[in-house]
């Protein structure tokens, strides 16, 4: 850099204080990639301490060091790369000074939760030196063997008779409204520690990701994103005020979730020979599979994986409908995929409207359905009523002479291995399946 002179003043800026544990971090899984220079420049700085001038010399830090200003260079160039350090460059009345302000490394867990940082450090530390760092920081895992029977905090207040108060003593004035725990409890919850270690570097705290906990974690659970995904996401869209901007974020994760679709239609190219349905054992068993497909998979995803069998796609309008009915939390993300297995496999809807999903979503949940296999029961109930309604308002039987055969196209669950479940739910959930393929064929006959 011509315009650097070892001869100019500089000033440090601290985001955070610089503590044993990051200089663990930074000893661990730092030291590797930057280098023995980078290293020692970072400790000397993150002992200095802060100055509301720039009063410290270059030339008196080199000489402190032993290291020239060809090594400075290369070793700040390192720790702007890494990002523990920004270099801010100001012109004034006497000439070029300089502001580096200092970020504490990511802990050792959060640095080896990153793919790309993790593949890093093994080009530079080997894979014997990498595997055994990954070995001694998996946390140990403690099973205590019984079952838990400890009291909840709702079976302490039942217990005990006092004065409920309408108003807390105590408000917060920079939260409108307290966190609903059900929604906490209803979505996977955030790691809060590890998304703050990941974006300190962008200004964002752990009080903001707390304070938008709530959209975070329905956005989540929504599009299926893990963590790490979240934290992309939220440094994609980071407002200049250093705050979390939703409506960025869900313009984003549209974008993203409509881009994936055009790719996911490019790639397949060659599509694969159909197969006739085969006879269902009980070893291989739909409804298992479905019930582990909507517990693992997002609602936008779900939908998306049936749509593409019938080479479709879900419209814009689908995922704002799907995204609100979210945002009620009226039912689970597992049950929302069996409202819409059931519009768009056994309905054979193409296209959903909020309406729709508005409607079953509140029968639903006023028949106390929570989960998938409650859904599939649900269904069969149901179905067995229309059924008995159909019969004794049209005794006709309908000839199946001409009716040709139709196919069932297979989903994407078909080849998943489902978690194991009881045989009396294993067998429920074969029933509701049954039900519903039934009420299909039905369907079917009286359109023809």
């Amino acid at each position: 850099m011509a315009d650097f002179s070892i001869q100019q003043r500089y000033r440090l800026i601290y985001d955070e204080s610089i503590d044993m544990t990051a200089v663990r971090s930074l000893t661990k899984v730092y030291l590797p990639i930057i280098g023995r220079d980078a290293y020692t420049l970072y400790l000397a700085w993150g002992t200095v301490g802060e100055t509301t001038e720039a009063k410290n010399r270059h030339v008196d830090l080199l000489d402190q060091l032993a290291m020239s200003q060809q090594s400075f260079m290369v070793a700040r160039s390192k720790l702007e790369g890494m990002g523990l350090v920004r270099s801010y460059k100001q012109t004034t009345n006497f000439g070029t000074q300089w502001v580096y302000q200092l970020f504490p490394p990511m802990a050792v867990r959060t640095f080896l939760s990153d793919a790309l940082l993790s593949s890093l450090l093994a080009h530079y530390l080997g894979d014997e030196l990498f595997n055994d760092l990954v070995t001694d920081e998996l946390p140990e895992s403690r099973q205590i063997s019984g079952d838990n029977v400890s009291k909840t905090f709702f079976d302490l207040v039942g217990q005990e008779n006092f004065i409920h108060r309408n108003h807390a003593p105590l408000t917060m004035a920079d939260h409108d409204k307290k966190l609903p725990h059900d929604i906490r409890e209803a979505a996977q919850p955030l790691n809060l520690g590890l998304m703050a270690d990941m974006l300190q570097s962008y200004g964002i705290k752990q009080r903001t990701l707390r304070d938008n906990e709530v959209d975070l974690m329905i956005q989540k659970t929504l599009y299926g994103l893990s963590d790490l995904e979240l934290v992309r996401v939220i440094q994609a869209t980071t407002s200049p005020n250093k705050q979390i901007d939703l409506v960025a974020i869900k313009r984003a994760l549209e974008g993203n979730f409509k881009q994936s679709q055009i790719r996911a239609k490019t790639v397949e190219t060659n599509p694969q020979p159909g197969t006739a349905e085969q006879p269902q054992s009980n070893d291989d068993d739909p409804a298992t599979r479905l019930i582990h497909t909507a517990q693992t998979m997002s609602p936008l995803q779900f939908l998306k994986n049936m749509r593409q069998k019938d080479n479709g796609f879900v419209a814009d309008n689908e995922v704002k409908a799907i995204s609100d009915i979210a945002k009620m939390n009226i039912v689970t993300s597992e049950v929302l995929n069996i409202v819409l297995y059931e519009l768009t496999v056994i309905e054979k809807k193409t296209t959903l409207n909020k309406t729709i999903l508005q409607t079953l979503v509140n029968d639903w949940s006023q028949n106390h359905v929570t989960d998938a296999l409650s859904a599939l029961q649900y269904l069969q109930r149901r179905s067995k009523k229309q059924q008995s309604r159909q019969t004794k308002q049209s005794p006709k039987k309908w000839s199946r002479q001409n009716n040709a055969s139709k196919q069932e196209t297979r989903p994407d669950w078909e080849n998943q291995h489902g978690t194991s479940i009881s045989k009396a739910d294993a067998a429920s959930a074969r029933e509701a399946l049954a039900a519903m393929r039934a009420r299909r064929k039905q369907n079917n006959s009286e359109e023809n």
